[in-house]
């Protein structure tokens, strides 16, 4: 894993709660339009009986993992906000925030830290450097 992307995890598991919350919406949709059969129908079928009571389960599952998936991104995040902080620089500091929790362009970050767009993105560069021999221990090895 590089510094980039150790940085850009946030943005990504971010992006995967959102998605895990539109499969949610989806499975509550579908749960609330599941019709039950009368007691005076006979279908012979070998299909789960209680459709509604699996599809509740089903949601209860999602929800579950959806927390999990938040507390992971919650601690993620305070943890590489921890480590943004630790930059000395502030102008490296800002970047990496601005960049990395705020999500912001580089064109946004060179007019609101007062710098050229092509300066904004060699302090970046350095900031990652900076960031990189300091935590890249812990990340680079993964896989």
């Amino acid at each position: 894993m590089t510094t980039k992307e150790y940085l850009q995890q946030i943005g990504k598991l971010n992006k995967m709660i959102n998605n895990k919350m539109i499969e949610l919406a989806q499975m509550k949709e579908m749960a609330y339009s599941i019709k039950a059969v009368g007691t005076d129908e006979r279908v012979m079928s070998s299909s789960d009986p209680d459709k509604t009571g699996c599809a509740y389960a089903k949601i209860e599952e999602m929800e579950e993992k959806i927390n999990g998936m938040i507390d992971n991104y919650v601690d993620t995040k305070e943890k590489i906000i921890n480590q943004i902080e630790s930059i000395e620089d502030e102008n490296l500091y800002n970047i990496l925030f601005l960049k990395y929790i705020a999500k912001k362009r580089f064109e946004d970050i060179a007019v609101e830290i007062d710098k050229s767009w092509r300066q904004t993105i060699r302090l970046h560069g350095t900031a990652l450097k900076k960031f990189e021999e300091k935590y890249g221990k812990e990340y680079l090895s993964c896989h």
